[in-house]
Order: structure tokens, then C-alpha cells, then sequence
């Protein structure tokens, strides 16, 4: 395993890979609970020649306590993004 940092330059710079999804963590302030967005097989969709948008294949959202969020993700890889 190879973890880098990276900047927004060179994320604009990994345009050709395969995008096999997305996923956001977000937390509620008012009830602590974590809220994920994932998202499975993005493809990008051009409008005009300016305009580019990310369509899933298929999105879930997940909300779960601050313990449980390592097993979700672990589990929608397995099942959703990776089977």
C-alpha cells in the first residue's frame, strides 16, 4: 500500500483512470451521527463543451454511529463497488 498526499493539480491530472465510485462521510452536529453518500460506477457525462457532470450507477446513503462507519465502508466495498 502507497499513501501520498496529493494536491488539486494532481487530482485534475488522474483523468484517465476508472472511476469505481465515490464516497462522502459527513457528520450531523446536532445528533453526532455519521451520514455516508457512496456512489457506484461514475461516469462522466460532458454538456456543451464546458460542462462536465458525474452520473452513478448507483448511490446509497448510510447513516450510522462514529463506531460503525469502518464496517460500512468495508462492507459496501466488498458487496457494491469491488464485487
Amino acid at each position: 500500500m502507497e499513501i501520498e498526499g496529493i494536491g488539486v493539480v494532481t487530482r485534475l491530472g488522474m483523468r484517465g483512470l476508472k472511476n469505481k465510485g465515490l464516497m462522502e462521510i459527513s457528520e450531523d452536529p446536532k445528533s453526532g451521527d455519521f451520514i455516508l453518500v457512496i456512489s457506484k460506477g461514475i461516469r462522466e457525462k460532458w454538456y456543451w463543451k464546458w460542462l462536465r457532470i458525474n452520473l452513478p450507477e448507483g448511490m446509497w446513503r448510510v447513516k450510522c454511529k462514529k463506531e460503525e462507519v469502518s464496517e460500512v465502508l468495508n462492507k459496501f466495498l466488498a458487496e457494491k463497488i469491488l464485487a
